[in-house]
């Protein structure tokens, strides 16, 4: 089984709306690479953030939902049996407490104050989205 990885929900959320861009790569790649791992409040937050009327200007609500579906279904749910206080910012923890329990490798997040400052976090590698397209080989 390939390594699992945790993508922080602002990436998900910037390649639904924009699929030609570099977070939609990186889900590509990630996608072909590594066991994409989420977590039931991961899920919950990309499925209430995508549902925000912020984002009708890109793409109807039901494009958005049926995007975010594909998303769940090409990945794999895990129990999180952690819980982590170590972030600066309370709602991130959820991708430590993902991480730890999928044991995985690495974090691709666009939160650079909040996550990727912290890299790495008991051996986990919590990089940006440009970083892990540019060097995907420093990361399998």
């Amino acid at each position: 089984m390939p390594k699992s990885i945790v993508l922080d929900s602002n990436l998900i959320v910037s390649a639904i709306l924009n699929p030609e861009g570099v977070c939609a790569s990186a889900i590509d790649l990630a996608d072909s690479n590594f066991d994409i791992v989420r977590s039931k409040d991961t899920t919950n937050e990309l499925v209430d953030v995508m549902r925000r009327d912020k984002f009708d200007r890109f793409a109807t609500v039901e494009d958005r939902v049926f995007r975010v579906q594909t998303y769940i279904e090409a990945t794999r749910l895990v129990a999180v049996n952690v819980q982590v206080t170590d972030c600066s910012d309370p709602k991130d923890n959820k991708f430590l407490e993902l991480a730890i329990a999928a044991k995985a490798t690495v974090i691709v997040s666009g939160d650079k104050k909040h996550l990727v400052s912290m890299s790495p976090y008991k051996d986990i590698a919590i990089i940006r989205v440009r970083d892990f397209v540019d060097n995907l080989s420093d990361y399998l």
